[in-house]
C-alpha cells in the first residue's frame, strides 16, 4: 500500500450488521460532502463478511480486514462495544496508521464538516463523554485509579473520539485496550454486579478505559488537551460554527435523532426544505440524502 499524500486518517470500525453499514454511509456521505475527502484518508477497518458492501477501490478509502476483537472465550466475551476499539489496534492496522501525520479515532456513526479539513492541532482533541455526569461515576474512577496505581487529575468525560498525532492515538488505543480488561475482570460474570447507567456501570467499560489511558499520561493528554470539542451531539438545534469539526449521532427523543430515524419518525420530512447549516439538520440531510447525489454535489471524481 503506498504511503498516502493525506495528513489524516479517520480511523472507524464497521463489523458485519446493517445498522453499521448505514452509519458507515453517513460518515462516507460527509466525508465527501464536507470536503474532507481532499485531505484525509478514511481508514475503514471491517469484518471480512462485508468487503463487498463498502467502497474499497476508491482512493481514500483504506480498507483493512479483521474480525471481531470481543470473541467467544476473551476477555471480552459478550462486550462487542470493544471491536470498535480492540480493531483499530495491533498488527494489521498500526504500520498503516503510522503513516499518517494525525489521526481521527471515532465511531461510524457521525458526521464530518468542513471545519475538519485544514484542522490539525497542536495538541489532542477529545469528545464528549456523557458517562461522567453522577456522583457515583467520579467517586469510583478516582478510586479505581488510586488502586491501579494511576494518577486522576479530575478530568472527567474524556473517553470517546480522539485527534491528535498518530503516535498518541496509537498509544491510547494500546493502554485502552488493557484498561478496559482490567475493568471487565473487575465487573465479573454475574450481570448483578454490572452497575446501572448513569453511575458506575459495565456497559460503557471502553470508553471508562480511553479516560483512565489519557490520566496515565496526563502530561500528553489531559493537561495539553482540549476536551470536549469533538462528539457534538446530533440533536442541537445551533448552526455550525469553526469549532464544530465532527457531530455524533445519538439516541435521543430530540431531533436528531439515529434510533427515531431507522423507526421511520422523519419520513415525511421533506428534505429539500433542510437547512444543512444546521447540526440537526446537517445529520438528518446527509442521512437521508443518496450517495450519488452526494457526490454530484461535491464534484466528487470516484
Amino acid at each position: 500500500m503506498p504511503v498516502s499524500s493525506k495528513t489524516l486518517g479517520v480511523m472507524i470500525y464497521v463489523d458485519n450488521h446493517p445498522s453499521m453499514l448505514q452509519e458507515f454511509e453517513w460518515i462516507y456521505k460527509s466525508w465527501i460532502h464536507s470536503g474532507n475527502w481532499t485531505t484525509s484518508d478514511l481508514i475503514v477497518v471491517h469484518h471480512p463478511a462485508i468487503a463487498h458492501a463498502l467502497p474499497l477501490h476508491e482512493e481514500g478509502i483504506v480498507g483493512v480486514p479483521c474480525l471481531p476483537f470481543a470473541t467467544p472465550g476473551s476477555a471480552f466475551e459478550g462486550y462487542h462495544f470493544m471491536n470498535s476499539i480492540g480493531c483499530l489496534s495491533g498488527p494489521h492496522i498500526d504500520e498503516i496508521a503510522l503513516r499518517y501525520p494525525y489521526l481521527l479515532r471515532t465511531d461510524a456513526d457521525v458526521f464530518l464538516t468542513k471545519h475538519l479539513v485544514d484542522f490539525r492541532p497542536s495538541y489532542p482533541v477529545h469528545g464528549r463523554g456523557h458517562y461522567h455526569h453522577s456522583a457515583d461515576f467520579r467517586e469510583t474512577m478516582v478510586d479505581f485509579c488510586r488502586r491501579h496505581g494511576v494518577p486522576h487529575h479530575n478530568h472527567f468525560g474524556c473517553g470517546h473520539s480522539l485527534l491528535a498525532r498518530a503516535h498518541l492515538v496509537v498509544h491510547l488505543l494500546r493502554r485502552q485496550i488493557h484498561w478496559c480488561e482490567v475493568l471487565l475482570r473487575e465487573f465479573g460474570h454475574d450481570p448483578a454486579n454490572w452497575g446501572t447507567w448513569p453511575g458506575w456501570f459495565r456497559g460503557v467499560s471502553s470508553m471508562y478505559a480511553a479516560e483512565i489511558a489519557a490520566q496515565e499520561a496526563g502530561n500528553d493528554f489531559i493537561w495539553l488537551g482540549r476536551e470536549r470539542i469533538l462528539d457534538v451531539e446530533s440533536f442541537c438545534q445551533e448552526k455550525i460554527d469553526n469549532l464544530v469539526f465532527h457531530i455524533h449521532a445519538v439516541h435521543t427523543d430530540d431531533f436528531f435523532s439515529k434510533s427515531e430515524y431507522r423507526k421511520g419518525a422523519y419520513d415525511s420530512a421533506d428534505v429539500d426544505a433542510l437547512d444543512p447549516s444546521f447540526i440537526n439538520q446537517y445529520c438528518h440531510w446527509l442521512a437521508a440524502v443518496s450517495v450519488d447525489e452526494v457526490k454530484r454535489r461535491a464534484g466528487y471524481p470516484h
